[in-house]
């Protein structure tokens, strides 16, 4: 993603601790070179589980514009939860406000969900995919605006995947991978046990 609205791709990463790290492009947009590590602050500290009552460990994260106010926001998920860090800054420097809870029907999300946000159905109005610890992609659908969204329960998309192979930590991506105007997912996921050697896959899912 680009942070700071300068035409090239800079890296975000969350980590076990709840830490969010950015990584700036100090590189050109064709050959990337990244700069040391520093942590992304909100509401005067930096993101980390205890910095505020809703945050936690384990953070999984998007940036995107959440609220339809033109920048780009930023969504964590934890153990159970997803929260929301407006971004009350610029395009070019972000800065972000205290979280708020992100709230869904059920109450709590999936073990550890892993947020997107994109406008999945073709609507205008954002949506929530969400990857979870199990091998599933949550699609919680957005009944109410583009600026003040509202989460309808979640379900869980159609997606074959190979028997045996599925693995867990499904963390996602979207893109229209083979150019065909129709949005694919991309699932990177985690195995191990059973005698097997620890590792992962990126699994590609094509739109129909």
């Amino acid at each position: 993603m680009d942070w700071d609205n300068d035409g090239k791709m800079d890296l975000i990463a969350g980590d076990t601790k709840g830490q969010v790290w950015l990584f700036l492009n100090v590189g050109t947009k064709e050959k990337p070179e990244l700069a040391r590590g520093k942590l992304i602050e909100a509401d005067g500290k930096p993101i980390a589980a205890g910095s505020n009552k809703l945050a936690g460990t384990h953070s999984k994260l998007h940036m995107a514009d959440w609220d339809g106010d033109g920048l780009k926001d930023l969504l964590i998920g934890h153990d159970n939860t997803i929260v929301f860090y407006k971004n009350v800054g610029t395009p070019s420097e972000p800065r972000f406000a205290a979280p708020a809870l992100i709230k869904i029907p059920e109450g709590n999300f999936p073990l550890r969900p892993s947020p997107y946000i994109i406008d999945w159905d073709g609507d205008g109005k954002k949506d929530l995919l969400v990857g979870t610890e199990e091998p599933k992609v949550i699609f919680y659908r957005n009944i109410g605006t583009d600026k003040n969204p509202k989460l309808d329960r979640g379900k869980a998309l159609d997606l074959k995947v190979p028997a045996g192979d599925a693995g867990s930590r499904w963390r996602i991506d979207v893109a229209d991978w083979n150019n065909d105007g129709k949005m694919d997912i991309l699932v990177g996921n985690f195995y191990s046990g059973s005698g097997q050697k620890a590792g992962g896959n990126v699994w590609l899912f094509l739109g129909k």
